[in-house]
């Protein structure tokens, strides 16, 4: 993926179907492979496409997240209230999940950087400054960043499986997951 990371509606868009349509190839040529019951092979072609997956995921929130106010240059902006209704908790979490200079944070750091974003939100020239179509881009940067965590986070749960078919010897991923025939349920592999 070499498109430059910018906010402009026709390059996010080609983008991000660009980085879906890689991440749906990847997770398909891994599966192909444990299917096959090549786990070497499936394991070291994600461990390579995780890692750019992760420097494209990085790549686009350190560009997104920056903001002209270093008070809400972080993830955790959009904890604040006036996200409150549409960004819930656990989707902060995954977008600092993919934000290198979030991640290192220790406890009172989140604290403090939550604390400056809401009270940047909460000085008299916050409406001014942040109007409702600046809150809406926000939103919208939110859930692009939100789904670039969660291709991330499949991605990283498909080499959990490739080490699970190795590590109980599998030919083929196949003899692990339910069949067609099974009733449409959530079904549970064992943590070895």
């Amino acid at each position: 993926m070499q498109s430059t990371p910018e906010l402009e509606a026709e390059l996010l868009l080609n983008s991000d179907v660009s980085i879906q349509g890689w991440a749906v190839a990847t997770i398909t040529e891994a599966h192909l492979l444990l299917q096959m019951g090549q786990h070497q092979e499936a394991k070291g072609m994600l461990r390579e496409e995780v890692e750019k997956f992760k420097t494209v995921a990085h790549n686009w929130s350190n560009s997104l997240i920056k903001e002209g106010n270093s008070s809400l240059s972080t993830a955790y902006r959009f904890s604040a209230s006036p996200f409150a209704e549409y960004i819930t908790p656990e989707r902060v979490t995954r977008i600092k999940d993919i934000s290198p200079s979030d991640l290192s944070l220790d406890r009172d750091q989140v604290r403090r950087k939550k604390n400056e974003a809401s009270v940047e939100f909460d000085m008299s020239y916050a409406q001014e400054r942040y109007p409702k179509s600046w809150i809406q881009k926000q939103i919208a940067i939110a859930e692009y960043l939100d789904s670039l965590s969660e291709l991330l986070a499949r991605l990283e749960s498909l080499e959990a499986f490739a080490d699970l078919c190795e590590s109980r010897n599998l030919k083929s991923s196949k003899e692990i997951l339910p069949d067609e025939n099974a009733p449409s349920e959530l079904y549970l592999l064992p943590a070895d």
